[in-house]
């Protein structure tokens, strides 16, 4: 009986250390498992940080984007204003010189008897590049009304040619050389409307600035002067007008 008692006691003994090493087995399986959650844990927190971080960016992007699109519509709407005001000064200065030139205007001088010289035969026609030609030699010569009043004629006779663009710049620049600037930046003016397309725009533009700038109209002059950068970037002319633009900030 007692050796079977005893028997007992040392296979509950031994039972006893096979469920305690289960234990610790099952403790650092557990602690092993809690470790690694641990550590995907850190990861996935980390990972949340750095999403905060980039949101955080991404807000202050975006405000800034903001900030820009306000700057820019101010900016377009400083430039629409500055334009509405250079046409009202267009406007203003077309009839400043109608005015002046009604009210200079002087009473015909009396009709003399026409003389009619002897009939001969017609000469011919001369083309658009001689009459041209022969307008610009006036202008050369230092003779500006009466070079206006040949590239006038000239506009009349050949309103469509490769040369009226020119022909009609070189009436503003005629007003110009006398110093009469109003009449000149119109003269310049109808350079631009009517002939859009022309190789003598940029080159009346310019013209139109240092007028505006002779008349101490800055506004505009930088206006026009600014046109011509941003419409014939990387010309003769571009270079031009940002030397005019430098007086005049």
């Amino acid at each position: 009986m007692k050796q079977t008692n005893l028997r007992l006691f040392m296979l509950a003994i031994t039972l006893l250390g096979f469920s305690a090493c289960a234990s610790i087995d099952q403790m650092n399986s557990d602690i092993a498992t809690l470790e690694s959650d641990v550590t995907s844990l850190k990861k996935e927190t980390q990972s949340l940080q750095d999403l905060r971080k980039e949101v955080a960016d991404l807000s202050v992007q975006v405000d800034e984007m903001q900030n820009n699109l306000q700057d820019l519509r101010g900016r377009v709407d400083e430039n629409q204003h500055s334009v509405d005001k250079y046409m009202k000064d267009i406007r203003t200065l077309i009839g400043s010189v109608e005015k002046n030139t009604s009210i200079g205007v002087t009473s015909s001088p009396p009709p003399t008897t026409e003389v009619t010289p002897p009939s001969t035969p017609s000469a011919p026609s001369l083309d658009a590049e001689e009459v041209y030609n022969d307008a610009y030699r006036i202008f050369q010569d230092g003779r500006y009304p009466e070079s206006r009043s040949a590239f006038v004629k000239f506009l009349q006779q050949f309103p469509q040619t490769e040369y009226s663009d020119n022909a009609q710049f070189w009436i503003g620049e005629s007003y110009f050389k006398e110093g009469k600037t109003e009449e000149a930046i119109l003269g310049f003016e109808d350079v631009v409307k009517k002939y859009p397309q022309g190789n003598k725009v940029p080159d009346a533009l310019i013209r139109q600035g240092i007028c505006f700038k002779i008349l101490g109209d800055k506004d505009n002059a930088r206006i026009i002067l600014q046109r011509v950068i941003d419409k014939y970037p990387n010309t003769p002319q571009s270079d031009t007008a940002r030397k005019e633009l430098e007086g005049l900030w």
